[in-house]
């Protein structure tokens, strides 16, 4: 008996809103650190290999990195939706739409460079353009960079002004 009325206490609608506004602020911090970790450590100590060692670490990392940068997307932004749905609190609205612009973008504009360098790594040759599509790349993924950042804003600041965006409201309320 006492578990049942612990989990209803916990379960309770303020617990759940407050756990989801967690959940999604971390996404986006995870999200938005890890670009700008790529733009300002990765990419510029990767200028400074040979192309073919620098696409051969750039593959690994995307590789790897995909699965995270995907979740902390589409938690970031479905959280986002939740929290708008519950509170009518535009910002966060406004931080799910730039985090679900995040997909278009990157299939757009990093894709079809990503499947250039993955063919120049896979056949092997010629590096000359590794190193123009390495700063082309560095370049556009600094978009999801600011994206990511823009709606990590947006939600922090949709969750100081309270439940629906007027001022007074209270991060963890």
């Amino acid at each position: 008996m006492p578990v049942a009325h612990e989990f209803k206490a916990f379960a309770s609608s303020s617990n759940i809103l407050l756990v989801t506004k967690v959940l999604t602020i971390s996404s986006i911090g995870i999200f938005a650190g890890t670009s700008l970790n790529y733009n300002l450590v990765v990419m510029p100590s990767l200028r400074k290999f040979a192309s073919a060692s620098s696409l051969a670490v750039w593959a690994e990392m995307s590789l790897i990195a995909r699965p995270l940068q995907m979740t902390t997307t589409v938690l970031s932004a479905l959280g986002g939706l939740i929290l708008f749905s519950k509170t009518a609190n535009p910002y966060y609205l406004y931080s799910s739409i730039l985090m679900i612009s995040l997909i278009p973008y990157s299939r757009l504009l990093l894709l079809p460079i990503n499947n250039k360098l993955l063919e120049i790594r896979k056949r092997g040759g010629d590096d000359r353009p590794v190193e123009e599509l390495l700063i082309r790349w560095d370049a556009l993924h600094f978009g999801r960079t600011v994206i990511g950042y823009g709606a990590l804003v947006l939600m922090l600041y949709g969750a100081l002004r309270g439940p629906s965006g007027r001022a007074g409201g209270v991060l963890l309320k």
